[in-house]
């Protein structure tokens, strides 16, 4: 720890909030990273966020300074958000297949689709869509697993740092990094179109071709073949700069609805 973020821990030890504040401004984009790449859904990502600050403050006393401070913060917001997981219904792999499904026969989910796409400043970005796809599918797995996966492939913490996060050991962080990363390949495959070539789903290339008819524009797909290229794609969006971020929120709040519920058929019907 530098000179400066002891005095800060220190002064927040004693009540001091601004010196809160100041540990907590440079951690925060990496924290929010985090737990939108585990939930996802807008207003639960808020909730989580906003609750882990209250509870870091309320806390600040009992942190030790044998981790870093964004450490301490972030594991307490990645344990929220786990819980958080723990407590909803595990999504379906086909969650998305079913949300479309759904909306192909429902005006009012074509329109505010519609709508989002229609804004002057709309730009369908391909990867902002593969990192929405990403979290979606990660919630099919469990929330441990899902959480060693987005803390040591997406957000590229060391083993023990993601341990450290986790409160776990080494040995159980491969154990469940190992877990999720066969889980989410088999997920993959024979679902996304990009991985597998004759996979059913084609929701990127279907919603740049509706993009584009609507006067917007859209960037490229990249080149995704394996569930390695597609965490890069996913590392390289920053949840807090996405240019879809009003249409990706729709999908969330969406499919939550749709999984909490059970609607939809998961068979292909249009997944444009």
């Amino acid at each position: 720890m530098t000179e400066d973020i002891d005095k800060l821990v220190t002064r927040a030890k004693t009540g001091d909030r601004t010196a809160f504040d100041a540990l907590v401004r440079d951690s925060l984009p990496k924290l929010r990273g985090v737990v939108w790449r585990l939930v996802g859904h807008p207003e639960d990502c808020e909730d989580i966020v906003q609750a882990s600050l209250i509870r870091a403050w309320e806390n600040i006393t009992t942190f030790g300074e044998r981790a870093a401070f964004s450490t301490w913060v972030i594991s307490i917001a990645t344990r929220a958000a786990i819980d958080h997981l723990r407590g909803q219904k595990r999504w379906r792999r086909e969650s998305q297949i079913a949300y479309a499904n759904l909306c192909a026969t429902d005006d009012s989910m074509q329109g505010e689709i519609a709508a989002a796409m229609m804004e002057p400043e709309f730009l369908f970005d391909a990867r902002e869509h593969i990192a929405y796809c990403f979290v979606c599918i990660g919630r099919s797995i469990a929330p441990d697993e899902q959480a060693a996966l987005v803390l040591r492939d997406v957000m590229e913490f060391s083993n023990r740092e993601a341990a450290n996060v986790l409160g776990i050991s080494d040995s159980v962080l491969r154990h469940r990094l190992s877990a999720a990363r066969e889980q989410m390949e088999q997920r993959y495959d024979g679902l996304c179109a990009l991985i597998s070539k004759t996979g059913i789903c084609h929701q990127c290339e279907g919603l740049g071709l509706a993009a584009e008819a609507m006067g917007g524009q859209r960037t490229s797909l990249p080149d995704i073949d394996n569930l390695v290229s597609r965490i890069a794609a996913v590392r390289n969006v920053d949840p807090g700069a996405r240019k879809d971020s009003a249409l990706h929120d729709i999908f969330f709040r969406r499919c939550k609805r749709v999984e909490e519920e059970g609607l939809g058929s998961t068979m292909p019907v249009d997944c444009a």
